[in-house]
């Protein structure tokens, strides 16, 4: 009997590890969907719901949770949000690279959030063609060149002088952040900005340790993109440019404004100033070498993941840093850059 009863609960949990495999399997998939064809994601999800109705809210929380910058699209498509509770799987999402760390909210957040549904409607892609061949040149460049360099470099290097590297080239970038503060009239956001600055370049030692954080002067993004979003300019098609990478028309533009605004085109010369760039971009790579790793393994389209990883983190600049909140900006996304 013992024996007999041992072998029923055996077979109660064999059935119970299958059932979760399943329903595992089809989280993961439609994730995986999402990330290959995110202009469709009411359509996946609401197909894969009627599909398997019994697993409504563990499909609307995965996909939420994946992408939750498409959180208000993937409600939508079933009709509301799911009830609050703790997840009961934990799918094999495609990791997303990581956003900027949320910080204060400007006066101006709400000016922000009123622009964004313009720019949310879908993945606006139509060179995709010509994207993804240069996507591809990208990708041969980074697997071959910059990540090699970048792993190198994170591999030799103690984290509190990574640390300390990350935080002179945003301190070195501060003044671009500043005039684009005030070009979009943020007045509390450019004193942060300024006093951020003011306070790592002397206290801080050139920027080197952010002392102005533990003062509660949080960082701010700010470009010339978003400055363009300020003022209503649409983010126009998804592109992605030689070496730099994903951007959209909007956000390319701002890029060589951007470059403009910045002290170092008129202090250093040609290759000076392109050493810096380059070495800037190693740092940045370096923090992104293990989302990145992920996020091509666990993709089927490693293009269209990488596309919506940057909508989400765009949307998150323009916001402010502030990640869109559910309640107060359910149509808030724009363009990765």
């Amino acid at each position: 009997m013992a024996q007999d009863l041992r072998d029923r609960q055996g077979g109660a949990r064999a059935v119970q590890k299958s059932d979760e495999v399943a329903k595992l399997t089809i989280v993961s998939l439609v994730v995986g969907a999402i990330a290959a064809d995110s202009a469709n994601t009411g359509d996946i999800v609401r197909t894969a719901v009627t599909a398997a109705p019994g697993l409504r809210d563990d499909i609307v929380t995965a996909a939420a949770t994946s992408y939750p910058a498409f959180a208000p699209t993937i409600y939508g498509a079933v009709g509301s949000a799911p009830e609050v509770r703790a997840p009961t799987l934990a799918p094999q999402a495609p990791p997303v690279a990581p956003r900027p760390v949320a910080v204060a909210a400007s006066t101006n957040d709400d000016a922000f959030l009123e622009n964004e549904p313009s720019d949310i409607a879908t993945i606006n892609d139509p060179l995709e063609t010509i994207n993804r061949g240069i996507f591809a040149f990208n990708d041969v460049l980074d697997r071959f060149l910059i990540r090699p360099i970048a792993l190198g470099y994170g591999t030799i290097t103690p984290d509190p002088v990574k640390r300390s590297v990350r935080n002179f080239f945003s301190n070195l970038r501060a003044p671009i952040r500043f005039a684009n503060d005030v070009l979009q009239v943020d007045g509390p956001g450019a004193a942060n900005t300024g006093g951020r600055f003011l306070i790592n370049s002397t206290v801080g030692v050139l920027g080197f340790f952010d002392v102005a954080d533990r003062f509660g002067m949080a960082h701010q993004p700010a470009d010339f993109g978003q400055t363009l979003h300020r003022y209503s300019v649409g983010s126009g098609p998804y592109i992605v440019i030689p070496v730099l990478g994903p951007s959209t028309v909007r956000d390319g533009f701002g890029t060589a404004v951007d470059t403009f605004l910045d002290p170092l085109t008129y202090l250093l010369d040609t290759y000076p100033r392109v050493a810096v760039a380059a070495t800037e971009a190693i740092v940045r790579r370096e923090t992104l070498i293990e989302p990145l790793d992920e996020l091509r393994a666990g993709s089927l389209d490693y293009y269209a993941a990488l596309r919506a990883a940057y909508f989400q983190d765009r949307a998150v600049v323009l916001s402010k840093g502030e990640a869109p909140a559910q309640s107060a900006a359910d149509d808030a996304f724009d363009a990765f850059e």
